[in-house]
């Protein structure tokens, strides 16, 4: 059973998932405002859905943050997050969590004959902590993370750590350059009857600019080592008049499964934006996939 719902994340991003991996639902993403980027995120994240791309973003908040995302991915699979943070003296606490639903999955047995349907989901609960910011502008931050799988009848349980570091590195002519790193899913692996497969361990590394003019360019390298993989993301900012941003990505995982599944030639790219009123700011980002149509993510924000 564990094949068939790897076989599904195939057709709704590839590369996303690997045989030897679970829970390769942790790699989808949250945010509308990150993935509107290309996911490169890990510079210069700073808001509540900096806790699922590297934890230490949320020390650069200074009021308490609620968020939510709703994704339609493909083939009635559909993602939600709820974040909340907020700043104490000790530094930020965070609070998340993400439920994954791909509805129901028809079954077939080794000989190909269909068996019925049967429904598979995941679900993943942060608990998140990072510092204010620390000499030289450095913010730490790393995050717990409780996990679950199901597929028909079989469930499986695991726990998972990430650690995570940002730091602006002082004006740089008119703008501020960020550095960050992450290190996400660290843990032992999470068993399906008497299998055990890793989790998706991702090392990131990424740099950030922000320029005064209100646009914003951000990097991303990603390494997994057990797929032995790796990924390059970059994506730009430009808010104007501060209550209305464009954004703009590329993610080179994505983009190397062009033409594979129906894919269309603009696989890789995303697109989005976001609007801002007082405390209140909703987002919205799409990535198109050809055929298998477009997946779409809107996020809603309040900091009070």
């Amino acid at each position: 059973m564990k094949r068939i719902i790897l076989l599904g994340w195939l057709v709704i991003l590839p590369k996303l998932a690997w045989a030897g991996e679970t829970a390769a639902f942790l790699k989808i993403g949250v945010g509308a405002r990150p993935l509107g980027l290309g996911g490169a995120y890990t510079a210069v994240g700073n808001d509540v859905s900096a806790m699922a791309w590297n934890p230490a973003g949320l020390g650069g908040l200074s009021r308490r943050e609620l968020g939510v995302m709703h994704a339609e991915l493909v083939e009635s699979t559909r993602y939600d997050f709820l974040g909340y943070a907020q700043p104490t003296k000790f530094g930020i606490l965070g609070a998340g969590a993400g439920y994954l639903s791909q509805g129901s999955i028809q079954g077939r047995d080794e000989a190909g004959h269909p068996t019925g349907g049967f429904a598979a989901s995941d679900s993943v609960v942060n608990l998140s902590y990072a510092t204010k910011p620390l000499a030289s502008n450095t913010k730490l931050g790393m995050s717990v993370k409780m996990l679950h799988s199901r597929i028909a009848n079989a469930s499986a349980y695991g726990c998972a750590f990430d650690l995570g570091l940002q730091r602006d590195l002082g004006l740089l002519g008119a703008g501020v350059p960020m550095l960050g790193f992450s290190v996400q899913n660290l843990g032992p692996g999470m068993k399906f009857a008497d299998e055990i497969d890793p989790l998706p361990l991702t090392l990131a590394a990424g740099l950030g600019y922000r320029l005064p003019i209100g646009l914003t360019m951000a990097l991303d390298y990603k390494n997994r080592p057990h797929e032995r993989s790796s990924e390059v993301s970059i994506g730009t900012e430009y808010a104007i008049f501060s209550s209305f941003a464009l954004r703009a990505g590329y993610a080179s995982a994505a983009a190397q499964s062009k033409g594979r599944g129906g894919l269309s030639a603009m696989s890789g790219f995303a697109a989005g934006f976001g609007f801002k009123l007082y405390s209140y700011n909703i987002d919205y980002s799409m990535t198109p996939l050809g055929e298998l149509g477009n997946v779409q993510r809107l996020s809603l924000g309040a900091r009070f």
